[in-house]
């Protein structure tokens, strides 16, 4: 393992001497750094309909967060950028850096997001999740949300949507220093020419924090110390996009991490001496050519990672379990593009495989190893039926071996009238079970079929009212939905349904400053064939924000606030522990000092109000935090 950081103070000592240095000279800035503008208005999207395109042109919502954006909030991983975007709650966020969180999409749960790696599925073969909580945000230069089903284009696990992390070259001098509470230490460099470029980052904590006492029904808690939550995370990331001549063009993009940290049980089953280690590695290369009115693309990729979880403790596991997971894709996609009509056709054929090796202090020791297989055509069409409405029309067929084929077909449209925008999409969206499903010792049910799920949207947007205003309605309704009992078997619902509205609205840049609002109403997440909710499905959450981004003056600041309501279920009882989770509010800032025009110095504080909760029944979450952070931009 790589050793921690040096102390605080020394570390305290370097930032002061730096930034004393950078304080001889403050000329204002030169040029306006990028605006802060309302996350439903940047440019080009490539998610979407999987191809490059104006995001107006879109019927999907969509969502993005620029590198820029979630650099000013402080983000540090996938799931701290994602608070950022609407409709997106996370649970299990339990303590700090490194913790495994939860995360869903407008009432789907991790499992029904497809979280992609530049346009190329990752999620784990075993669980088809990814832990967002530690996925690193080294070379990554936006994230894309779609919120809207997406089986016809991406296949299994597109339920809710889906969330692409798209990497990209550097272009100059990125470096950052910064400490905390809690020695959260991080340290990030990354240098390109805009086509190579490598990042590296290094972060540590210790979180080690105090709680209060949890007065449960069933089992109540004193106050205490909450330790074994440390992570030591170490990324590293290459990527490439070269222009090759004659409207050919090779991207790649190969990165590295490993983390280490604690595993601390529940405050009934404490772990002190659990830990676990993850380790990622991910290659992905893209060969282009782009022609006056097409574009063809070959990927090629490849993931794997590796999960080692160990406890000496003999009443535990009485030693280590590992987990091994891989994938491999290749895709063929083909764009033709005209003036009235865009056409999107490709193949995909991947590989998942996994293996277990379970709690060797038991006789005999269990595991096992398995695989599955997915082949996939898909065709999309969009038209322009008159100028101001275009309509989308696809189908995807796939077979997942061995659990047989599904049809996903969609249709959607967008229509502008006056200065209103209307788009809506109704869709086939489905998972496959997934290895964890089907045969873990135990805790598996080797006769799950498909989730299959009809999903529906209606955008209503004026993006010319302030910095534009959105109402949107979405519903899913499907059958075979896989649910946890109570003994933590996943089971085949016979029938599910999921129905809420969402709200946006952003103000016009005032004096540079962005204010900007988002409300999420899942009225309905109902499990129709047992008659409760859905777990992990809040009804209301809410995110609000401020942001002023550098401009004439050489100061920027921001706030957000996130509200998410608390949730119930049966099947969300922890061990014994009263049923949901708890709803909690956080309220983040920051204020960033341009010393230099290559020297920002920036303090922040998450959870201002020391909101003290449970995310879930017996594991604290962590309290206010605070960081101060000196960077090159």
């Amino acid at each position: 393992m790589l050793h921690r950081f040096v102390a605080g103070g020394a570390f305290g000592a370097v930032c002061a001497t730096l930034a004393a240095a950078a304080f001889a000279v403050v000329p204002p800035s030169p040029t306006p750094s990028p605006s802060s503008s309302p996350l439903p208005e940047i440019g080009r999207v490539t998610t979407s309909d999987r191809r490059s395109e104006p995001i107006d042109r879109t019927s999907r919502p969509t969502f993005v967060i620029t590198r820029e954006q979630f650099e000013a909030e402080g983000a540090h991983s996938v799931i701290d950028a994602l608070a950022l975007i609407p409709g997106i709650p996370t649970f299990a966020d339990y303590y700090g850096f490194g913790n495994i969180a939860n995360y869903g999409i407008r009432g789907a749960s991790s499992a029904q997001t497809l979280v992609l790696l530049d346009g190329v599925p990752i999620a784990g073969a075993s669980s088809g999740t990814l832990d967002l909580g530690t996925f690193p945000l080294a070379g990554v230069s936006r994230i894309e949300v779609v919120e809207s089903g997406g089986s016809t284009l991406y296949g299994t696990n597109a339920v809710g949507g889906v969330i692409n992390i798209i990497t990209a070259p550097v272009r100059g001098v990125d470096a950052a220093l910064s400490d905390g509470s809690y020695a959260d230490r991080d340290v990030r460099v990354a240098l390109g020419d805009g086509k190579i470029g490598a990042s590296f980052e290094r972060h540590v904590d210790d979180n080690n924090f105090a709680y209060p006492a949890f007065n449960y029904p069933t089992m109540p808690f004193p106050a205490g110390v909450r330790t074994d939550s440390w992570a030591d995370q170490s990324v590293a990331r290459i990527n490439l996009d070269e222009p090759l001549g004659y409207g050919f063009a090779l991207k790649a993009d190969i990165g590295s991490d490993a983390i280490v940290g604690g595993a601390p049980g529940g405050l009934s089953f404490l772990t002190p001496t659990a830990s676990e280690s993850i380790a990622r590695d991910a290659l992905n290369l893209e060969l282009s050519r782009a022609g006056s009115h097409s574009f063809v693309s070959l990927t090629a990729s490849g993931t794997r990672e590796a999960l080692i979880f160990v406890d000496p403790n003999p009443y535990d596991c009485g030693g280590e379990s590992d987990t091994y997971d891989g994938r491999s894709q290749i895709s063929l996609k083909d764009v033709m593009e005209s003036d009235r009509s865009a056409l999107v056709a490709g193949v995909d054929l991947a590989r998942e495989s996994a293996s277990f090796a379970l709690c060797p202090a038991f006789a005999p020791p269990f595991g096992f190893a398995s695989a599955q297989s997915q082949t996939a055509a898909y065709l999309q069409e969009q038209w322009t039926v008159i100028s101001a409405a275009r309509l989308t029309v696809g189908l995807r067929g796939e077979n997942d071996a061995p659990r047989g084929s599904v049809l996903a077909p969609e249709l959607g449209g967008v229509a502008d009238v006056g200065q209103l925008r209307i788009a809506g999409n109704v869709t086939e969206s489905f998972r496959v079970p997934t290895l964890v499903d089907l045969y873990y010792p135990g805790y598996s049910n080797p006769n799950l079929v498909p989730e299959r799920a009809r999903n529906s949207d209606v955008t209503m947007a004026l993006p010319h009212l302030g910095g534009g205003v959105s109402l949107g309605w979405f519903g899913r309704a499907g059958s075979n939905f896989i649910v946890l009992d109570q003994n933590y078997v996943p089971q085949n619902v016979d029938r599910a349904s999921v129905a809420g509205f969402m709200l946006t609205a952003a103000t016009p840049p005032f004096d540079g400053m962005v204010v900007k609002a988002s409300v999420t109403d899942v009225y309905r997440a109902l499990d129709l064939n047992a008659g409760t909710r859905l777990p992990r499905n809040p009804v209301m959450q809410g995110t609000f924000g401020l942001d002023h981004p550098f401009g004439a003056s050489n100061l920027a600041y921001g706030i957000q606030a996130a509200i998410v309501g608390g949730t119930y279920s049966p099947t969300d009882t922890p061990f014994g522990f009263p049923p949901g989770y708890d709803a909690y509010s956080t309220v983040d800032a920051y204020l960033r000092v341009k010393l230099q025009p290559n020297a920002i110095l920036t303090a922040r504080v998450r959870n201002l109000g020391n909101d003290l909760y449970a995310p879930v029944a017996g594991y604290p979450a962590i309290g206010r935090t605070f960081a101060v952070e000196l960077s090159t931009r």
